[in-house]
């Protein structure tokens, strides 16, 4: 399976405010928390260093037993002992940040400011890629297992300010190709509030595609932005790189299928 990510549409300003990439894997049980530091010198204090304790997340596995109608349940799960916590590994410049926990090394790009350009998926996967070397290799170091990888995972999110092609949200129909217009002479005011979830199968059921759309506040715009998150997961055993070329693929022609033609041209100046 082949992708050429040249031949994907391409915007000169898109609205891209985060980019996550994530590995998940069998829980490694020797795994304990005089590890972290190890982990932590492995990756550089200088470029990382400033560390942060966060809850850690779910263990996630896309299934393709019916259809998905809405998030998986809570899991409650018993531990020998208490579950360590995910740690933020963050940049001196703010704006990459390494996620990991007993299952997981993540990977974030943030946009800290608004002129922050986006670096692209060809440089940032690849940085990915060394960060997850670096960390089998700590891994095999320090004998804690063999990192079995069960689920990807890549997510965009993307941030649509007000006067970004919309107004209000009755201006919502112009942002989204799928909307139905409303009528003129309608009973009910702009709505106050609104979200809304789709997801799409993968091709050969190898993961799925989950789109959001919610309002939200900017405390840097102190105004409503709208938020837009492509998250794909899934899993092609011992091909990554086919994986997030296909996942990337997918979140890039989504957000075309899912956005109006001349907002595209218009304001985020899409070339191709």
């Amino acid at each position: 399976m082949e992708h050429i990510l040249s031949a994907l549409p391409d915007y000169d300003n898109p609205p891209v405010n985060e980019v996550v990439f994530g590995i998940q894997f069998k829980k490694l049980q020797n795994f304990k928390a005089p590890h972290i530091g190890f982990f932590w010198e492995k990756l550089g204090k200088k470029e990382y260093p400033e560390c942060k304790e966060m809850p850690p997340l779910g263990h996630t596995i896309e299934s393709f037993e019916g259809i998905p109608l809405q998030q998986p349940p809570l899991t409650i799960e018993r531990f020998d002992h208490p579950p360590l916590p995910r740690l933020f590994f963050i940049s001196a410049m703010k704006n990459q940040l390494i996620q990991t926990q007993e299952d997981r090394l993540h990977q974030n790009w943030r946009r800290i400011k608004p002129d922050d350009e986006y670096p692209r998926y060809a440089t940032l996967y690849p940085k990915f890629k060394s960060s997850w070397s670096i960390f089998t290799s700590f891994v095999d170091e320090m004998e804690l297992g063999n990192v079995e990888p069960d689920q990807y995972e890549l997510t965009y999110v993307n941030q649509i300010p007000r006067g970004e092609g919309w107004e209000n949200l009755f201006d919502i129909n112009n942002l989204f190709r799928d909307s139905r217009s409303e009528p003129d002479n309608r009973f009910l005011p702009e709505p106050e509030n609104m979200s809304w979830r789709k997801t799409y199968r993968l091709p050969n059921d190898t993961g799925r595609l989950h789109i959001s759309t919610r309002l939200a506040i900017s405390r840097e715009l102190k105004d409503r932005i709208l938020i837009i998150d492509l998250t794909a997961r899934g899993f092609i055993a011992d091909k990554i790189d086919t994986w997030f070329d296909m996942a990337h693929e997918w979140i890039v022609k989504g957000f075309t299928d899912l956005t109006s033609e001349s907002i595209q041209k218009a304001v985020w100046k899409r070339k191709q």
